[in-house]
């Protein structure tokens, strides 16, 4: 089977980022942590990216592999931001989002969203904040099961050009978030019950890198999963708009993100929405 044959436009998307990244490192090499370890992780990712399209037939454990490999990686690829991001732009620019914040919306979104700290809302809030880790692998996992592997091709398409949007945010315009950045917060903690407490501990030990705030990713690639839900499933589409609203608004009231965060994801998702259906359908119908 030819090589070219067998890679996807997702394949090339998701690629040309692993090089991206590699290629930072190498021009950061004595500024980032670890940078001999991050260019092995990845040039490890792209041989087996390689490897996994030149398969002349794929079955079991292989196809699965075939298409779920953007999601496995994310993992390595969002966590290595960690030591690149605070090293080669070490200065947070909290400052730009919270003015922007202010003049849009008059005050700080999260002080604007004081009146659901309350326990029960909060605890609810952090549970809907979580689906985002489950949201696109769902996606993936409903097309994959169906055998719809156009939609499939176009959803991790979407998925991925989404994904790394937002990582490019965080490199050019690293923030911590209203949760760290606005002191005047600290007088007002957050009234969940041991629930949130356990959840938000977790979430943050988990996490890496913590300058990654604009776009909000959680907003951008749930977004993106009801978008193309819609087209596609609108009964399932109903059922998940609910958990989309409620997630954008625990990225606010849990003072992970601020509005304009929001509101750039946002546009982010619906860019990326239309841009890959024109890529796959030229303007037709999702069938």
């Amino acid at each position: 089977m030819n090589v070219r044959d067998d890679i996807k436009v997702f394949d090339y998307i998701n690629l040309s980022y692993y090089v991206f990244m590699i290629m930072l490192i190498i021009y950061n090499y004595n500024t980032v942590q670890e940078p001999l370890l991050l260019i092995t992780g990845y040039a490890t990712i792209i041989l087996s990216v390689l490897y996994i399209t030149r398969i002349k037939k794929y079955n079991g454990i292989a196809l699965v592999v075939r298409y779920f490999y953007p999601l496995v990686f994310i993992g390595f690829v969002f966590e290595s931001l960690g030591f690149i991001v605070p090293f080669i732009n070490p200065h947070n620019k909290d400052y730009i989002l919270i003015g922007w914040d202010r003049a849009i919306f008059g005050n700080n979104v999260a002080d604007i969203l004081g009146f659901l700290n309350v326990k029960g809302v909060i605890d609810y809030l952090q549970i809907s904040y979580l689906a985002y880790y489950f949201l696109p692998l769902y996606l993936v996992y409903y097309l994959y099961k169906r055998k719809k592997i156009k939609l499939l091709n176009y959803a991790l398409f979407a998925l991925s050009l989404g994904y790394y949007i937002s990582y490019i945010g965080y490199i050019l315009l690293p923030a911590i978030g209203p949760r760290y950045a606005l002191e005047s917060l600290n007088a007002h903690p957050l009234n969940g019950t041991i629930l949130y407490q356990h959840i938000s501990v977790l979430l943050n030990s988990l996490e890496h890198i913590k300058q990654d705030c604009f776009p909000s990713g959680h907003v951008e690639l749930s977004l993106l999963v009801l978008l193309i839900f819609k087209d596609i499933d609108k009964k399932r589409a109903l059922i998940i708009l609910p958990i989309v609203l409620s997630l954008t608004l625990a990225t606010m009231t849990l003072r992970y993100h601020y509005g304009v965060d929001v509101v750039a994801g946002t546009v982010v998702a619906f860019v990326v929405y239309y841009f890959s259906k024109y890529i796959y359908f030229k303007g037709k119908r999702i069938a």
